[in-house]
């Protein structure tokens, strides 16, 4: 059995359970990961010597070490945007970073590595304080001056790019912190080129086509391409599925498989449609996620391992809680239910697939899974997800494929598609935006449930079993759900947390 050593990166069911979900699905492998208490907290920075600690007493007897730079560098995801690092702090990541490799040259290591995002609204639920009031003008201000730099400015951007006003010290705060970031990922890339560092991925989290992302991921291409690094380090949009696409290399590389993966989109436009909050065509992405994660492109079914059938719009994406008046290209340049035909064909022919619903963004679509539970197909397929951004759902996707489509446990696969059903379907479809249209009146905010979190919980778990019984006609009649129980990982409604337990007949 292959000993792999997981550190997440953050404490989020999607970074933390999402990726040790899939590998239940094998016994072929064992994963260790750290105990909560030494991660982050949301803003509260992870114990990082307990982690390095932690990570020093499992090497030895590791075969694999998957790590982000954010928690073991900053100590989270949220603190790699907060913290007041000095370049001393710097040099003793990078001279443990080398103490890995000496400690233990068998071990294969693999790592994360975000480009600081830079959101494009007022919030200070991720970022720092001023955020709240700022956010926007620092993100359209380095927009501006970097499409003025590289293909000049219209006359009215001009006269709106003059009319930004940002306090000096909140502008120099963010640029030296981004500054920090970007130069230890520099070095960063030294070490992989060293061979301490045995594969990289360097995905980007609500990236554009100008302004500070764009400005640092030239810089960072630029040295890619300078130290020959194209193969063995991979940057493109995504986050919180980094975890689970390294988890699923990682179990290629140590089992010596290169799962071949044929996709299919549910619209003829679909691979050419540039997603919500990412910079590139979903073509692109798939090419970019299906090699990080260490397996290749099938041409035709009959080669495959398993199929990866992505739901996309027709024309453009919309919020999954607007699909109640979707626009009209969804069923104009879109057929949906030859999608699903399409589907069952190839679970007929014993074929695995693997569902990523991305028609919508941050959420699955209901009449999609309605349409495969019709046709009583939608509990054979090996993984159903559809959270978040594109890239969140496609990089779990085909790793759970890559767990599920060859003599895997039935029961953790049962598990895994009605926690994502409940989770990327029910709740952030439907429950979500139905629940936070009634936190106004109760004082609270999307952002702050306040004390009422664990009362906002149960009403989650009364909707989903509601809508779970209401949608789930013809599928998964041999299972039964024996525990539910919801939790808010941040005491805000973007994500929930799940308990949940299920007993396979």
């Amino acid at each position: 059995m292959k000993k792999i050593i997981y550190i997440p990166l953050d404490e989020r069911p999607c970074n933390r359970l999402f990726p040790m979900m899939m590998a239940e699905s094998q016994h072929t492998i064992e994963i260790v990961s750290p105990p909560v208490k030494l991660l982050s907290q949301k803003k509260r920075t992870a114990d990082i010597e307990g982690l390095w600690d932690f990570v020093f007493r499992q090497i030895e007897t590791g075969d694999a070490l998957i790590m982000p730079l954010e928690m073991m560098g900053y100590g989270g995801l949220l603190p790699s945007r907060l913290h007041h690092r000095d370049i001393q702090q710097r040099k003793i990541l990078i001279e443990r970073m080398k103490r890995l490799k000496i400690t233990a040259p068998h071990l294969k290591i693999y790592m994360s590595a975000l480009i600081m995002r830079t959101p494009q609204y007022n919030s200070a639920d991720e970022e720092p304080d001023y955020y709240e009031e700022y956010g926007y003008r620092l993100f359209r201000n380095a927009y501006l001056l970097d499409k003025k730099n590289r293909v000049g400015l219209s006359e009215s951007e001009e006269q709106e790019w003059k009319a930004i006003e940002i306090p000096k010290v909140y502008q120099r705060d963010y640029e030296e912190r981004r500054q920090y970031n970007r130069e230890t990922l520099l070095e960063i890339l030294e070490l992989v080129e060293s061979h301490v560092i045995d594969f990289m991925v360097i995905p980007q989290d609500d990236s554009s086509e100008y302004g500070y992302t764009a400005i640092d991921q030239h810089s960072i291409s630029q040295k890619i391409r300078d130290l020959r690094l194209q193969t063995s380090v991979m940057m493109y949009p995504g986050a919180d599925e980094s975890g689970a696409t390294l988890l699923g290399r990682c179990f290629n590389e140590l089992l010596g498989q290169c799962p071949k993966i044929y996709p299919y989109f549910s619209s003829i436009q679909g691979p050419l449609i540039i997603p919500k909050y990412e910079d590139r065509p979903m073509y692109e992405s798939l090419q970019s996620h299906i090699y990080a994660a260490g397996c290749q492109e099938a041409k035709t079914v009959e080669e495959a391992d398993f199929i990866l059938a992505i739901n996309c719009p027709g024309k453009i994406m919309e919020e999954a809680m607007m699909q109640g008046e979707k626009d009209i290209s969804y069923t104009s340049h879109r057929h949906l239910l030859s999608f699903v035909y399409h589907i069952k064909q190839w679970l007929d022919m014993k074929k695995p697939v693997a569902l990523a619903d991305c028609a919508f963004i941050n959420g699955g679509e209901v009449e999609l899974v309605t349409l495969l539970d019709d046709l009583e197909i939608l509990d054979r397929l090996i993984s159903y997800k559809g959270w978040n951004t594109y890239c969140n759902t496609l990089g779990t996707s085909i790793a759970q494929g890559i767990f599920a489509y060859h003599q895997a446990d039935v029961p953790s696969i049962m598990h895994h598609l009605i926690y994502h059903l409940l989770d990327d379907l029910f709740y952030q479809a439907i429950i979500r935006p139905q629940i936070t249209a009634t936190l106004k009146d109760k004082g609270l905010s999307y952002f702050d449930l306040k004390t009422q979190g664990p009362l906002i919980s149960k009403e989650i778990e009364r909707q989903m079993h509601r809508y779970y019984q209401h949608f789930i006609k013809h599928s998964f009649k041999n299972v039964t759900i024996t525990e539910l129980k919801a939790y808010s990982p941040w005491n805000r409604m973007f994500e929930v947390g799940l308990d949940l337990k299920i007993e396979v007949k």
